[in-house]
């Protein structure tokens, strides 16, 4: 299976977002995500704006939903995603009705298991739900706080677990990525700490070395 590479654009801009994008798509990076500031200072304007310059590029509408599922995911499907998240630890109707909609309007559900006590099993019950894909998500106060911590830990564990496809997020270097990959990780988001400091050709060389090293390990997993 081949890992997709997608760049979360946790950014403040529209036209910051597409700069960075367009940098992301020369070096090969296969998803966009409308990021959660990005989301928040620019609305659906943001996702509307990817998908008209990069209309061949799968989009992922960055949410974070608790509640309202379907309605925000009619609204991620109208605005161009292909794909949004609800959070796992949300009611399970709110993912039914998030994966309902969805369903409906051709575009898919990450299960992000961020906030959830016991993760693995909150991947399991996603699952189960009906989810598409699991986000295993390090979220950044969570690790700005736990230096230690790693977004591939307990990867191996939520793996053998499910059978739908695993995203990998928070905070992963370019070892980690690969490694996720290696793994069996259908997909590796690329964000802070990596993205936020340049914005040129130190940022293309970073997304190349990934690509290539995930592209390698994803035909050897």
């Amino acid at each position: 299976m081949s890992c997709t590479i997608q760049i979360s654009l946790d950014l403040r801009t529209i036209d910051d977002a597409l700069h960075v994008a367009q940098i992301a798509v020369d070096a090969g990076v296969d998803w966009l995500e409308a990021g959660t500031p990005l989301m928040v200072e620019q609305g659906l304007g943001a996702v509307r704006a990817l998908r008209a310059k990069f209309p061949a590029h799968p989009i992922v509408c960055d949410f974070k939903v608790c509640d309202g599922g379907g309605l925000f995911a009619r609204f991620a499907a109208e605005a161009g995603a292909n794909h949004m998240d609800v959070m796992a630890a949300s009611h399970d109707a709110t993912i039914r009705a998030a994966i309902r909609e969805a369903e409906k309007h051709g575009i898919q559900v990450i299960a992000d298991i961020m906030f959830c006590p016991d993760p693995v099993a909150a991947a399991v019950r996603a699952q189960t739900i009906g989810a598409h894909m699991i986000g295993w998500h390090l979220g950044y106060d969570h690790r700005a706080e736990n230096r230690g911590l790693r977004a591939i830990d307990g990867l191996d564990e939520v793996l053998r677990a499910v059978r739908i496809p695993v995203q990998v997020v928070g905070g992963l270097s370019v070892e980690h990525a690969i490694e996720a990959a290696r793994k069996g990780a259908a997909s590796v988001v690329i964000g802070g700490p990596l993205v936020p400091g340049d914005r040129g050709v130190g940022l293309a060389a970073t997304l190349k070395e990934i690509v290539t090293g995930v592209r390698s390990a994803s035909r050897r997993s």
